[in-house]
């Protein structure tokens, strides 16, 4: 089965249980199962375990595909899909982490706690905020500093800590995206074993084209993705509203010019934006494979396409939004929940579109301003 297909394999599993994980404020379980069973955890994980070892533009392309039918869930599995740790982090970890036939299902932050140096390892303490999925996960991937090692984030490494070694807080009361679970974590003075940590700018333990990139290149873009599937899901959901309604004139809302020319419009947008992210994603995907370094302008050039799609998907739910005129406003309304959805997905750090300034420096051959393009 390729990634092509697992969407709209997943789509009855997910449609059945989106409205019970709006409720629940987390993934169903029942969905979480099917999610699994179909392998949508495990595509970045190296196919010497089981992984489908996609590149991140195939990744992108499902999580986008993922996001148009429910724009939570996709956020999950995009946050979940750590299994590229499997060809980075120590042999010991992987070991320790990856066994019997499920996988591991690891939720990821980088928000960075404070790291200290002990005997063997590290002891960690900190609080992340808005580690989606955070309920679901029997790992975590957690950010942490050791001032010691030098300035900026000379010291920064991700560790591993087990589910039952860190506290999930309840503290996701949102009024979008409510289903990612995005609660947040805290573990206070926690020992962690040095296997079970990797600096962020260690090169890959396995040295085949998907782990070629650097960590940050694969772990950021896919929340772009999941947004540009946001924004065409409320494209999709505006064209059957003006299908099946009529104005206040008795005329269906398919037949107003400014109804058809603000859905034309929004679907050149989101295409144009979803585009940009995949070609420039490929351009790096391409460069490793072929055994090539990849360039600031390159990497730059993903983080614009990235504050593209945050600006360009912004305009995209408001414009439908206002075509769904009061309809909503209702929290059980479709177009509704996903323009909250979305907007909520914006506000991500890293969807910032003061990520503009990173190709714009480096086209006027300044420094670009970020410790890591």
């Amino acid at each position: 089965m390729s990634i092509d297909e697992l969407p709209e394999l997943l789509r009855p599993a997910i449609e059945k249980y989106r409205d019970a994980a709006e409720a629940d404020g987390r993934l169903a379980p029942e969905l979480v199962g099917e999610l699994r069973e179909r392998g949508a955890f495990r595509l970045l994980t190296p196919a010497g375990i089981g992984g489908c070892e996609a590149t991140v533009a195939d990744a992108l392309d499902f999580y986008a595909a993922v996001a148009r039918i429910d724009g939570p869930t996709a956020w999950v599995l995009w946050n979940l899909n750590v299994g590229f740790g499997a060809g980075w982090l120590h042999e010991d970890a992987v070991a320790r982490i990856w066994t019997g036939d499920r996988d591991p299902l690891i939720a990821h932050s980088g928000q960075p706690g404070l790291l200290t140096p002990a005997d063997g390892g590290f002891r960690l303490t900190g609080r992340w905020k808005i580690v989606s999925g955070a309920h679901l996960a029997e790992w975590f991937l957690l950010a942490g500093v050791d001032p010691s090692a030098g300035p900026g984030f000379e010291g920064l490494r991700f560790c591993v800590v087990p589910r039952d070694e860190a506290t999930v807080l309840d503290t996701w009361d949102s009024v979008g995206m409510r289903a990612s679970d995005s609660n947040a974590v805290a573990v206070e003075d926690l020992f962690v074993p040095a296997y079970m940590t990797q600096s962020l700018f260690a090169p890959p333990r396995v040295d085949v084209p998907a782990y070629r990139l650097p960590v940050v290149n694969v772990l950021l873009p896919g929340c772009a993705a999941v947004l540009i599937g946001i924004a065409r899901s409320a494209v999709d959901e505006m064209v059957t509203i003006a299908q099946a309604k009529r104005g206040l004139d008795g005329l269906p809302l398919s037949e107003k010019d400014h109804v058809t020319s603000a859905i034309g419009r929004a679907l050149t947008q989101v295409a144009a934006a979803r585009g940009l992210l995949l070609a420039a994603q490929r351009d790096l995907d391409d460069t490793v494979a072929a055994g090539r370094q990849t360039s600031d302008e390159q990497r730059a050039a993903v983080r614009g396409a990235i504050a593209l799609v945050t600006e360009t998907s912004r305009t995209v739910l408001v414009s439908m939004y206002e075509l769904g005129s009061s309809d909503p406003l209702y929290r059980a309304n479709r177009l509704g929940r996903i323009f909250r959805d979305g907007m909520a997905a914006a506000q991500a750090a890293n969807l910032s579109t003061t990520q503009w300034t990173i190709p714009g420096r480096i086209a006027v051959g300044a420094p670009s301003g970020w410790p890591f393009i």
